[in-house]
């Protein structure tokens, strides 16, 4: 048995993706009831209301706050993004599978041999039309071939394009988060 002219598995790939959205999805809820939470602190101050009926958010703390949530939710959109990216890619491996499996048909039916992604003629004796014949279909068994592997190869580039670009946003919205000035929580209405 000889390995598959394809490698990857396009269905860990698309739940992957997919679990990586429902987080995203999940981590927007949490940063929907953060930010509810903080305009309730903070709406007093803002209306007017006597000093005393409300415990006052510090500046520091509020700041803190809002660059948290900020650091969130663009988390969650890059993971969202990071989901889709890994969504496309397994479409994409999908499809050039089942285009590897084509061109394998392709390479078996013409009496030649797949040897990495290079089509060559069996070894062994031939009649000279046998042999003139399967030499005729090298090239265009090959660009089949080479039209699979290119797919792929696009596919991969694409994904990792982004998952350096998304990288460079998770370290940035990390820093953001934890640079933060740390700030001391209110204290609790009784």
């Amino acid at each position: 048995m000889t390995p598959e002219l394809v490698q990857g598995d396009h269905v860990s790939c698309s739940r992957l993706g997919g679990a990586m959205r429902r987080e995203s999805s999940r981590l927007l809820q949490r940063a929907q009831s953060l930010e509810e939470a903080l305009l309730s602190l903070t709406a007093p101050q803002l209306a007017g209301a006597e000093p005393a009926m409300t415990a006052a958010l510090p500046a520091t703390a509020a700041s803190a706050i809002t660059a948290s949530l900020l650091a969130l939710r663009a988390s969650a959109d890059d993971l969202d993004q990071a989901g889709a990216a890994l969504q496309r890619y397994a479409t994409d491996l999908a499809e050039s599978h089942e285009l590897g499996r084509q061109a394998e048909r392709r390479v078996a039916g013409a009496g030649l041999l797949l040897e990495g992604t290079r089509v060559i003629e069996p070894w062994g004796p031939a009649s000279a039309p046998e042999a003139e014949r399967r030499r005729a279909l090298v090239p265009e068994v090959q660009s089949r071939v080479d039209l699979t592997t290119a797919r792929v190869g696009r596919a991969r580039g694409r994904l990792e394009r982004e998952a350096l670009r998304l990288t460079d946003g998770f370290s940035a919205h990390s820093l953001a988060a934890h640079s933060a000035q740390q700030a001391p929580l209110p204290p609790r209405r009784v």
